[in-house]
């Protein structure tokens, strides 16, 4: 009996943010995800997969990192998959190169940005920055195939000498699932009980932001736009959803908090980001950290909203300036209050720009684009694979 090829993909805490394409593989593949968060295991097993656990720490901790690898190898060993795809920084490197080491047939690894390391210049930073570049030239090395999610990210991996040319292809970030991303699917009823829950009247305009709270996401920057905005217009209300980040070296301070929770309306996270972006009139993303393409544009753009955001790597790949949304210059919350002032004086442009960006999604970035791409990756890599295995032998 034919069994289908063995996939596991490896990721941290979020690794639950590849189930939908994990669903549009599935059938392709016996697929199964290896994740450090336990806590996880309910979630997988009600999708229909397999879901395993892992030791990984996010501090810089050789003694630590090896436990992991000797740990990673040793579920490799037992699970035997053909193919092992790994997301993110340390799950990416730590993943791979273990792979490598128990022998997996295909080791793929993708980048899906270069985070708050490409976003700060302190010293600590530059050298885990530095640690970062040797660990991933090494893993790309070792690795069959690297996967960028932006053209910008795969040029610099190769004049830096991180990647060969010949072993990356470029699939246009997560994707996003257009037809849950929908702002026909919201009903009326659930955009009241939502506006209610935080306190936002009817008629008022909602400016919204997703993110978790570091500096080089702009989050600072949203605040600082917000008070501008505010004092100048009325009837606006600004939305930050998502959590704080205690571990990040780019973290916000206590006080950065207080201000920020005066400024703007702070739930936390939520789960219902479809119904968060149904009763939004305008998102925005001032980022400065280095992402692949940020997936909560591509779902605000799904959802049929204009965008300001930067004109950086990933950012710019789902924005263009002046046809779904503006471009901001990093950090300038002057610059983001003039873009956001400009879209609220004219309901008609926000309008224009928000059929853009649902056809962008809808064209360029759904869920189905993005899985036949790494379908298409996992065959052709699972043939070379058993032609020289062949050869070999």
């Amino acid at each position: 009996m034919y069994s289908l090829p063995k996939v596991m993909l490896v990721g941290g805490p979020d690794i639950d943010a590849r189930l939908e394409i994990m669903d549009q593989l599935k059938g392709n593949f016996d697929i199964c995800a290896l994740g450090s968060h336990p806590a996880l295991h309910d979630t997988f097993a009600a999708r229909g997969f397999d879901y395993t656990t892992y030791h990984l720490s996010r501090r810089v901790n050789p003694f630590s990192d090896l436990y992991s690898v000797a740990q990673l190898v040793s579920i490799f060993r037992r699970i035997k998959p053909q193919i092992v795809h790994a997301f993110d920084t340390e799950p990416g490197i730590w993943g791979c190169l273990s792979a490598r080491l128990a022998g997996v047939p295909v080791v793929i690894g993708t980048i899906t940005g270069m985070g708050s390391l490409y976003g700060s210049r302190n010293l600590r930073t530059r050298l885990i920055w530095n640690i970062y570049q040797t660990l991933q030239k090494i893993t790309c090395h070792f690795s069959d195939l690297t996967i960028f999610q932006n053209h910008v990210d795969a040029r610099q991996f190769i004049t830096t000498g991180v990647v060969s040319d010949r072993k990356i292809v470029v699939i246009p970030g997560s994707g996003v699932a257009t037809d849950k991303f929908d702002p026909a699917r919201i009903p009326d009823a659930e955009r009241g009980r939502l506006r209610d829950d935080l306190g936002i009247l009817s008629g008022e305009i909602v400016v919204t932001m997703v993110s978790r709270l570091i500096r080089s996401k702009g989050v600072l920057d949203f605040v600082s736009a917000s008070q501008q905005i505010s004092a100048l217009v009325p009837g606006v209300r600004f939305l930050l959803v998502g959590p704080q980040d205690y571990e990040s070296v780019d973290r916000i301070s206590d006080v950065e908090l207080n201000q920020l929770n005066q400024a703007v309306i702070w739930p936390g996270s939520r789960k219902d980001i479809p119904v968060v972006l149904a009763i939004s009139d305008i998102f925005v993303l001032p980022s400065a950290y280095r992402e692949g393409i940020p997936r909560v544009l591509l779902e605000a753009a799904s959802m049929n909203l204009p965008i300001v955001t930067t004109d950086s790597p990933g950012c710019n790949e789902v924005v263009i300036d002046g046809e779904n949304g503006f471009y901001v210059p990093v950090h300038d919350p002057v610059a983001l209050s003039q873009a956001i002032l400009q879209l609220l004086e004219k309901p008609d442009l926000r309008e224009k720009f928000g059929r853009m960006s649902r056809r962008r999604a809808v064209e360029d970035f759904d869920l189905s684009i993005v899985a036949a791409q790494t379908r298409s990756v996992y065959w052709q890599l699972l043939s070379r694979s058993a032609s020289q295995s062949v050869m070999n032998n």
